[in-house]
C-alpha cells in the first residue's frame, strides 16, 4: 500500500476499494461534507485515484506536509483584469467581506479564470468541488455569480468560526476541521504557503 508520507496522514480503503470514478467522487463528497477532506486534498486524491493509489491523503496527521505544491502563482498583478468587480462587491456587501479578500482568493485559486477546473473537478473562479457547491446552493459553479457568491458564503462562514483573516484563509484551504485540530494554521506546507499568497494579494489591492 502507498503510504504517501508527503501528504501526512492516510485513510486506505484498500479492503473495500471504489469501483468507479464516480464512486470515489461520491467518496470525496462525503468526506469533504464531513470536514475530513479539504478541497485540496481532495484534488491530489483525484489525481491519486486515476493513478491507481489506494489511499486518500487526508492531511490531519502531526507530520507536516512536505511536498505539496499549491496553485500556480498568477503572473499578472493583483486585481488587474478583474471583469468581475461588480460580482464581487454584491457578495462582499451580501456577506460583509472585503471585496479584495474575496479578490485575492479568486487570484490565487484561478487568476480570475471563470472556465477553471482542475483534474480533480474543483470549478470556477474560487475552485469549488463539487461537493462544497452543492452545500452551498451553486448549481453551476462555472458561472462567475454563483460561484463567487458560493465562495464567498463559504469564507464569511469560515471568518464566523475563526475570526481572522488568516485563519479563515486556512480553514478555506485546509478545511476547518484542521484548523479547529491545531488550534490554529495547520503545520501543512502547502496551507501555509496559501495563506501566505492569498494575504500578499489581499495587502497589494488598493
Amino acid at each position: 500500500m502507498n503510504t504517501l508520507q508527503t501528504l501526512g496522514a492516510v485513510q486506505s480503503f484498500s479492503n473495500n476499494p471504489p469501483t468507479s470514478s464516480n464512486e470515489f467522487q461520491m467518496m470525496l463528497t462525503q468526506l469533504m461534507e464531513g470536514n475530513q477532506l479539504s478541497p485540496e486534498l481532495a484534488k491530489q486524491s483525484e489525481q491519486l485515484f486515476s493513478q491507481g493509489s489506494n489511499v486518500i491523503p487526508f492531511g490531519i496527521s502531526t507530520n507536516p506536509v512536505e511536498e505539496f505544491t499549491a496553485t500556480s502563482p498568477a503572473t499578472s498583478s493583483p486585481g488587474t483584469n478583474n471583469p468581475y468587480a461588480d460580482i464581487i462587491k454584491q457578495a462582499a456587501d451580501k456577506y460583509q467581506l472585503p471585496e479584495k479578500l474575496i479578490a485575492a482568493v479568486i487570484k490565487q485559486e484561478s487568476n480570475f479564470k471563470s472556465n477553471a477546473k482542475s483534474h480533480a473537478g474543483a470549478a470556477g473562479l474560487m475552485q469549488l468541488m463539487p461537493g462544497t457547491a452543492k452545500y452551498l446552493g451553486v448549481s453551476n459553479p462555472m458561472d462567475p455569480k454563483q460561484n463567487i457568491m458560493g465562495g464567498a458564503k463559504y469564507l464569511r462562514n469560515m471568518l464566523n468560526q475563526f475570526g481572522s483573516n488568516e485563519m479563515a484563509l486556512a480553514a478555506y484551504n485546509a478545511g476547518p476541521g484542521n484548523v479547529k485540530k491545531y488550534g490554529g494554521i495547520p503545520p501543512f506546507k502547502e496551507t501555509q504557503n496559501y495563506v501566505k499568497k492569498v494575504m500578499n494579494y489581499y495587502q497589494q489591492m488598493v
